[in-house]
This record gives structure tokens, C-alpha cells and sequence, in this order.
């Protein structure tokens, strides 16, 4: 069951927090590009948009979708169509992970207490920390010279980024900046055995008025609990000592 929420949901700790915004400009260079989104990311209080979700293993292709709602700091809120009734929630201390298929939720302590190998803790509570710590722990630079470049018909900034230490999880990723609102629109992850996935979004809202009880999740009175389905079981040992 935990490599189940893993293996589907993991791409989503590192892009749900990426619809961003700025200020529109020519940028020479890959490090004004990254610093104004990521000073554009910090201000950005809310948004909302439709999400796609492929991931490609061998030949094997899982595809989802639905529409997200993010409020800084640490509220999301991704309703899933695709598969239908899925859900991830979370209030900014607790996370809820809803796999409607298999009757189960997998719930997640935000706060914790367990750090990486920096020292950093695992889960950030806004979205800004979680950029900011994927510029860290990625080398990054424009995928080619030719920058901003067309792509079906778009016009993109387009980063390369590779781990700077290979510690499992997506070794390489790509982000697709629109060259005029500054919005990334699309990433996609590689891991070392080759799977990719991608995430898209689209009709992006920035700053709507959400209203924080919509970050509360119900649980279903016959759903199976797994608790802190994320973190290994020493994480949880530790705690309780």
C-alpha cells in the first residue's frame, strides 16, 4: 500500500506548488529567470487550475486529471476526475490521500518530526520553502540557447534541471515557463530506472478568495486508514521514542 501511494502521488510533492507568476521581461540567463519566480512564488497567496498527470513506466501508461485549489501557506486541495473520486486535502498539518478504488486513505503528519539528510524538515509548510529547496538540490540551466523557444504553438522558457546528488526520486525534470505570464505550465520527472511523468495545468487562476473550510477533509466512515503512508517506518519509530 505505501508504494502505492508512492508510486502515483509522488510527483504531485514536487509540482502541485509550481502554478506561479511574473513579471513579464527577456531574461538572459537561467538565474533571473529562477529568481523572479521564485520571488513571484512567494507572493502568490492562492490559485487554482485544471491538472493533467501522465506517468510512463516501460509500457505501461497511467493517466489522471482533475482540478486543484492551493492557499498558502500549506493548504491544497486536488479533486481527482480521472480516477474518479480521488482526492488529496490537506489543511496545511495533516494530509489526506483518498484512493476511492481501493476504499482506503492514506493519512499523512505534515508536522513530523523527521529532517532530510541537510537537516531540512521533509515537509514544508508553503509552497515558496518547496521551490526554493528544488533550485538547491538541482543544477539548473536552459534546455537550449534559444530562449524563449515555440512549442506547439507557445512560447516557452524551458529549464533543465538535474539532482545535484543522486538520492533516488526524479533524477532529472523539466519545467515549461510561459515567456509571458511567467506561469509554469507544464514539468516532467525522470527517475533512474526511466519512468517519467509529466503534470500540466491549465486555466490557471491566480489569488482566488478560498475559504479554508474547503481544506478539511471527511473521512468516510468505511475507508481503511494507512497512517504517514510517505515517510519510511524509522520515521515513525523515532517519533515515538
Amino acid at each position: 500500500m505505501r508504494h502505492f501511494y508512492l508510486k502515483h502521488f509522488g510527483i504531485l510533492f514536487l509540482v502541485f506548488s509550481s502554478v506561479i507568476s511574473a513579471q513579464s521581461h527577456n531574461w538572459n540567463s537561467p538565474s533571473e529567470v529562477v529568481k523572479k519566480i521564485k520571488k513571484k512564488y512567494a507572493e502568490l497567496k492562492a490559485y487554482s487550475a485544471d491538472f493533467k498527470i501522465q506517468t510512463t513506466n516501460n509500457k505501461s501508461t497511467v493517466n489522471m486529471k482533475g482540478v486543484c485549489k492551493i492557499k498558502n501557506p500549506g493548504k491544497i486541495r486536488y479533486d481527482f476526475s480521472q480516477p474518479d473520486g480521488d482526492a488529496i486535502v490537506s489543511d496545511g498539518k495533516t494530509l489526506w490521500i483518498y484512493i476511492h478504488k481501493k476504499g482506503a486513505v492514506g493519512k499523512q503528519d505534515l508536522e513530523i518530526s523527521k529532517a532530510n539528510s541537510s537537516g531540512e524538515p521533509i515537509f514544508q509548510q508553503n509552497t515558496a520553502a518547496g521551490l526554493n529547496r528544488i533550485f538547491r538540490k538541482y543544477h539548473y540551466k536552459f534546455d537550449s540557447i534559444e530562449q524563449p523557444q515555440k512549442i506547439d504553438g507557445k512560447s516557452y522558457f524551458v529549464l533543465a534541471l538535474e539532482q545535484r546528488e543522486k538520492i533516488g526520486g526524479f533524477e532529472f525534470m523539466t519545467l515549461y515557463v510561459d515567456s509571458e505570464s511567467y506561469l509554469i505550465q507544464k514539468a516532467k520527472g525522470r527517475d533512474a530506472r526511466g519512468k517519467e511523468t509529466v503534470i500540466e495545468y491549465s486555466n490557471i487562476n491566480l489569488n482566488p478568495d478560498f475559504e479554508d473550510g474547503i481544506f478539511k477533509y471527511s473521512i468516510s466512515g468505511n475507508a481503511k486508514i494507512v497512517n504517514n503512508p510517505l515517510v519510511s517506518p524509522p520515521a515513525e519509530k523515532e517519533k515515538k521514542e
